[in-house]
Parts: structure tokens; C-alpha cells; sequence
């Protein structure tokens, strides 16, 4: 499924700064305002224009097709759950902190067969707590890694947990340690080494990274994980995780823009080890 961009917003994307000592509160802020914008920049569809498809077949295969009822939480403009309402005859609730994310997911759905099947909710995760039970919850490309410090995490996934029967999965996708941003994870060591580290710099895997979007410089953060840690995170939240495998060989954005490479991708990411994947997919279950 590819998406075509909507009208230009007439707002022009502002810059978004972390303080160095920034709660896990004030980042999730500062990531909503960062995420309001990148999709009214259209930024976004632009770099991922559709499903990473060998992480749509990792849904399908470990039971994304006989769900009853899936939540994707950080579900951005439904670039995976567009596809899984096509896919799939499940019920399928969408939370984002980002309002833009979800203008721009609803904009899709309106014409689709499939839109008495969605539920779009937002604002504090709050929200979710009396809003049902999910046999499937999905949290994909990076979206725990956003949320913020391991204290903050922790809560979402207690929180998620109390969500599902206790026979539900949790599968998700998380960004790879040892692939991604060495310049900034060296940086932050040396801070921690230092004694530099404010707030949530002080947490080990915790990065800031500048993007540009629309012209504009802003600060993104992120978690980083291994594959251990993201066992041990899990476990401590009450799940127990039951296949992990490599996300991908190249980039997010260059197997979305290009099929073909997608597609060599898949095959070729297939006989890569889980550590050593550009992100690291998952399939979790209560314990």
C-alpha cells in the first residue's frame, strides 16, 4: 500500500529542542510536536511511503490474520494498518500522540470498505485504558524507543499487558543498538563518563539525533536496544519473548522507496542474526 500526500499544510514546521536534562514527560511532548510536524511537512510519507512488507508478512505469520481484535499503539498515519484492514477481517484500534498522524490516517480510511472496523484515539495514553481488550497489540518501528526513560517504558508495556487476555501477543520492532547512530550513542557514553549526563541522558542506549524536515532542524530521541535488553525489558513488564529476528539489512526508508530492494531485503535478512539487523523484530506473550 503506497499513499498519496495530502494537501500542504499552511503551517509551517517549527524547530523542536530536548533539553540535555529533559524529563521522559517532556519528551514525549516534545516528540508530539516533533511528529505534528513531520507529517503537515508531508516529510514522512515521503521517506516511508508504504509498509516495510517483510515486516507486514512477520504480522501475518505470527497471527495478525485470525486476531479479533488488534491495537496499534504509535500507529502514526495507519502506515501498517491500512494495510492489515485490507488484509485481515480483525477490528483495529489506532492510538497516536501525534492529531496530524491521525487526520492524515483517517483521510485514507474514509473511502475504504473497512472503516466501520477502525476506532482512532488520541491524546495521553490514558485514553486506552477503558477502551477494550486486544488480542494482538502492535508497537512497530521504534515507537517504545520514543517513549522515553526505562521508567516511562516500563509503564507503557504494564500498561499495554493489562490490555490483553492472557493468551494475546505483543509484537513490535525496535531500533538496533549496534547499527544505528554511533557518532551519537559515543557522545552520550563520553557525557555518562564524564559525569555530564543530565535526566535521561544518564540511561545507557538513550541518544539525541538532529533531522531535518522541511528545511527545518530538529532533535529526535531515541532508545536504542540489543536483543537482550529488549528480553529483559520485556520480562520486567510481565512478557516473555518468543521469536526475535533481524528487522532488516538496509534502512527503513530505502527498502519503503524502492520495492525491489524491499524485496531483496526480506530474502537476504532472512539468514541475518537478530543482533545484527538494522532494527529487531519481535513477537512477546504474557507470562
Amino acid at each position: 500500500m503506497r499513499f498519496e500526500t495530502p494537501p500542504a499544510s499552511n503551517n509551517a514546521p517549527q524547530p523542536t529542542q530536548l533539553d540535555v536534562d529533559a524529563s521522559s514527560r517532556q519528551v514525549n511532548q516534545a516528540m508530539k510536536a516533533l511528529y505534528d510536524h513531520y507529517f503537515a511537512s508531508h516529510d514522512y510519507v515521503k521517506r516511508y511511503p508504504q509498509p516495510n512488507q517483510a515486516t507486514l508478512h512477520f504480522l501475518l505469520k505470527h497471527g495478525a490474520g485470525q486476531a479479533q481484535d488488534i491495537l496499534d499503539f504509535g500507529c502514526g498515519n495507519g502506515r501498517y494498518a491500512l494495510a492489515l484492514l485490507h488484509m485481515t477481517q480483525a477490528k483495529l484500534t489506532g492510538y497516536d500522540i501525534s492529531e496530524t498522524a491521525l487526520a492524515e490516517f483517517k483521510s485514507h480510511l474514509e473511502p475504504l470498505n473497512g472503516q466501520a472496523r477502525v476506532r482512532l484515539l488520541h491524546g495521553e495514553s490514558a485514553v486506552l485504558d477503558h477502551s477494550g481488550s486486544y488480542d494482538m497489540v502492535l508497537m512497530l518501528f521504534g515507537v517504545l524507543s520514543h517513549v522515553g526513560g526505562q521508567q516511562a517504558r516500563q509503564k507503557t508495556l504494564l500498561q499495554l499487558r493489562k490490555l490483553m487476555p492472557d493468551d494475546g501477543k505483543l509484537l513490535l520492532t525496535v531500533p538496533n543498538l549496534w547499527r544505528r547512530r554511533p557518532f551519537e550513542l559515543a557522545k552520550a557514553a563520553w557525557m555518562r563518563w564524564t559525569g555530564q549526563a543530565k535526566g535521561l541522558q544518564a540511561e545507557p542506549g538513550n541518544i539525541v539525533f538532529n533531522r531535518k524536515l522541511a528545511g527545518v532542524e530538529h532533535q529526535f530521541f531515541y532508545h536504542l536496544f540489543t536483543v537482550r535488553a529488549l528480553q529483559l525489558e520485556l520480562l520486567a513488564a510481565g512478557f516473555e519473548v518468543t521469536q526475535v529476528e533481524a528487522e532488516s539489512i538496509f534502512p527503513e526508508w530505502l527498502i519503503t522507496q524502492h520495492a525491489w530492494l524491499g524485496a531483496l531485503d526480506a530474502k537476504l535478512s532472512h539468514y541475518l542474526p537478530a543482533f545484527f539487523g538494522y532494527g529487531i523484530r519481535a513477537v512477546a506473550k504474557r507470562i
